[in-house]
């Protein structure tokens, strides 16, 4: 229905002012609340007062709450009743009057506030306030009370509790997780009292004993705490290298803070590494590091660590030049063109051809940030049996040494020629003789001897030709002899980036061709890493918004693997000393 409320304003001139306002609703509601239709905003009224229904009967006004001895209609107090044309509904200190219809409005009401509230809202105010000396207690002696309960729980109990009670068992050794069992004097340790915030994830099995850490109370950690359980954290650079006092000597709080909660508890922010990487020179002057400061705006080009030479197994970092790009002497005759072929690449004895792709051979290795070494008995054999001797396809040759495929074949012809059986037209008579028969001749002996040895000689001139160990090894001739051939050693590095850090399973998105240029690689010497441009399309600064922000220590650790130990163990150091 709609409803016409006209809101009565008395001037101070005695005039009265009206405001009008047009509601649609189904009842109309009454009370302090705005979400009333009829909002009576004095103290003594409730939330919700009551609701006024338009009924076949006429208007029928209910009260709601514990408030209703607030209603009165025609002057009677009431819970509920009807209502008609001039009734005057009492709600508080408003009179509510029922008038006649005013054009659309099936129902008009006037609201004016007849009856002070200023004795009712005192009477809240006066009501609503407790004092502290209504309870008994003055507040000189609550302050003093409050002052002794946090001097005892906070400060003499934790002080009683490190030097005067035994809360170590002397039985139990240094090591914190024989720590971790230890039995408390206390139900709760009081040093809790001075935790600063919450244990990180990590170190939550000792949270509950500050010892285990603050040997001393007062006493900052000390190194020889943390290097117990790390013992193999290494340096950041080589003290006999450089002088850097500031790095070889920090303390281990002075990067990782603990009492932080969930965050984590080694530093992450670029500040960190730009303040000496952007200028190496003021640093270390003699050191080869190019500066750096932002990877999305000034990071050097890649350069990754390549063999020179794999018989000496001599490594280089090169720079990733267009122009001269680098290569890796592996000794490794490869093309990724020819297995990446679109077409497909036939395989042997199945009459097909199979489309491969990168994960035939690069599979994942536990952690899926790399990849596991590609293994010839598992990516290679299917295609490259190694058979020698064709009327005996299912017999193959070890992948190993030359000296191993050199015997496997002297022993395998040899065997044929004396035991005989051999399907080779060309061998003698005495060589394809039913196998089981007579004793050889020493005559006879020898002419099959003779031929095995022929026949290994030119198995070997097959095998190690470009048609088997010369497809994917660099093969040459040592000497004069029959069997005088050298495989060049194989060596190719697992990591092209040795002191980088990078997450291939979080880079699956892309496919493996969009970042290496594989299927256009001819030779086994290219360097199919991307250059930085690649990278920094995706990735940006500490302060990238539109890539992905990425800070120094999203690629690089600063403890290396390659340097000496930062500390030693508490234990080591005392053995030394002792």
């Amino acid at each position: 229905m709609e409803v016409l409320v006209r809101y009565l304003t008395k001037k101070r001139d005695g005039a009265i002012a009206a405001r009008d306002e047009t509601v649609v609703c189904e009842t109309v509601r009454f009370g302090r609340s705005t979400d009333n239709e009829v909002e009576l905003p004095a103290p003594g009224v409730l939330l919700h007062e009551g609701v006024l229904h338009k009924r076949e009967g006429g208007l029928f006004f209910e009260g709601e709450g514990d408030g209703r001895n607030n209603i009165s209609i025609d002057g009677q107090p009431t819970a509920a009743g009807p209502v008609k044309l001039g009734s005057i509904l009492g709600v508080g200190p408003y009179d509510i009057t029922v008038l006649p219809p005013e054009g659309d409005a099936e129902v008009a009401l006037s609201v004016e506030l007849t009856r002070p509230v200023g004795d009712t809202l005192e009477t809240l105010r006066a009501n609503s306030t407790t004092r502290i000396e209504q309870v008994g207690v003055s507040k000189r002696s609550l302050a003093w009370a409050a002052l002794a309960v946090i001097l005892v729980a906070f400060l003499v109990w934790p002080i009683v509790e490190a030097f005067v009670l035994d809360r170590q068992d002397p039985a139990l050794s240094k090591n914190p997780i024989e720590m971790a069992i230890e039995t408390e004097s206390w139900p709760v340790a009081a040093d809790l009292a001075w935790v600063t915030g919450p244990v990180s994830g990590p170190h939550k099995f000792m949270a509950q004993n500050c010892s285990f850490c603050h040997e001393r109370p007062f006493v900052r950690v000390q190194d020889n705490v943390c290097t117990d359980c790390h013992a193999d954290i290494t340096n950041h650079v080589d003290p006999k290298v450089h002088d850097l006092p500031e790095i070889t000597t920090a303390l281990c709080q002075s990067c990782h803070k603990e009492h932080q909660g969930a965050q984590p508890i080694t530093r992450e922010d670029q500040a960190f590494c730009s303040s000496c990487h952007k200028d190496l020179e003021d640093v270390a002057s003699d050191t080869k590091l190019v500066n750096v400061s932002n990877f999305g705006r000034d990071h050097p080009e890649f350069r990754p660590t390549v063999v020179t030479d794999a018989e000496a197994k001599t490594f280089e970092r090169v720079l990733l030049d267009t122009a001269n790009w680098p290569v890796e002497k592996s000794n490794l005759v490869f093309t990724h063109k020819k297995h990446l072929n679109a077409e497909g690449i036939l395989v042997p004895g199945k009459r097909e051809r199979r489309v491969m792709g990168c994960v035939d051979c690069h599979t994942g290795d536990e952690g899926g940030a790399g990849f596991a070494p590609v293994a010839m008995e598992e990516h290679c054999s299917e295609c490259h049996q190694l058979n020698f001797e064709p009327t005996v396809p299912t017999r193959r040759l070890p992948h190993g040494n030359v000296e191993t495929v050199i015997d496997t074949l002297r022993e395998f012809y040899g065997d044929l020629a004396l035991r005989g059986g051999a399907q080779v037209e060309d061998a003698p008579a005495i060589v394809r003789r039913r196998p089981g028969g007579r004793s050889l001749s020493e005559e006879e002996r020898l002419e099959a001897l003779d031929w095995a040895n022929k026949a290994a000689r030119d198995a070997g001139d097959r095998v190690f030709a470009k048609s088997v160990c010369g497809t994917c090894h660099e093969v040459s001739r040592t000497g004069d002899g029959p069997l005088d051939y050298a495989v060049a050693p194989v060596l190719v590095v697992d990591r092209w980036m040795p002191k980088g850090r990078f997450d291939h399973s979080r880079h699956s998105a892309p496919g493996c061709v969009d970042c290496h240029a594989a299927p256009d690689s001819e030779k086994a010497t290219d360097v199919l890493l991307p250059q930085i441009e690649t990278c920094t399309a995706c990735h940006g600064g500490e302060t990238a918004a539109q890539r992905v922000p990425s800070t120094c220590v999203s690629c690089h650790d600063f403890h290396l693997d390659f340097h000496n130990p930062m500390r030693k163990p508490m234990q080591n150091a005392q053995a030394e000393g002792g």
